[in-house]
This record gives C-alpha cells, sequence and structure tokens, in this order.
C-alpha cells in the first residue's frame, strides 16, 4: 500500500466526518448547497478507492487535492457555503 493511497483515504475520512458532522446552528437551509455537501460525501470514497489507475504524479496531486478540501472544511467548521461563497459573483 503506497504512501499516497493512505493520504487520500485519510483524508477522505476527514472530509466525509466533518461534514456528517456539521450542524447549522440557527443558519438558513439552503438546498443547494446541502446538494454540494452530499455530492462531496459520495465522491469521496469513490475518487479515495475506486480512483482510476493513473501516475504517480497524478496520485500526489489529487492527495494533495483532498488534504487541501479537508483543511478547508475544518477551517470553516464544515460550512461548504464559505467555500462556495468566493465562486459567487458579487
Amino acid at each position: 500500500m503506497s504512501i499516497t493511497y493512505l493520504i487520500t483515504i485519510t483524508a477522505a475520512l476527514v472530509i466525509i466526518a466533518r461534514l456528517i458532522t456539521f450542524r447549522r446552528q440557527g443558519g438558513r437551509y439552503r438546498p443547494g448547497v446541502s446538494f454540494a455537501a452530499w455530492l462531496i460525501i459520495v465522491a469521496m470514497p469513490v475518487a479515495a478507492v475506486y480512483g482510476p489507475p493513473v501516475p504517480e504524479l497524478a496520485r500526489w496531486l489529487i492527495a494533495a487535492a483532498m488534504v487541501a478540501l479537508a483543511v478547508a472544511l475544518i477551517r470553516t467548521g464544515g460550512n461548504v457555503a464559505h467555500l462556495i461563497r468566493p465562486l459567487r459573483r458579487q
């Protein structure tokens, strides 16, 4: 088992755990953001476990992207809306 596989699996578990334990605490319900969070939860195990056989560099890039997403979700408290907000037009 390679180190990139372990990093990817660990990041996926952290992302899933943080999204599942998110509490709105009186914030309004946003169906689009909830759907995005659901897609992330569904995509993490698929990307981590069933990812296509790719070159070593691509595995490192996938692992780095998943770690970056995990860190971002931890910093925002699991709030996907805070991650999406910079993508919206003002």
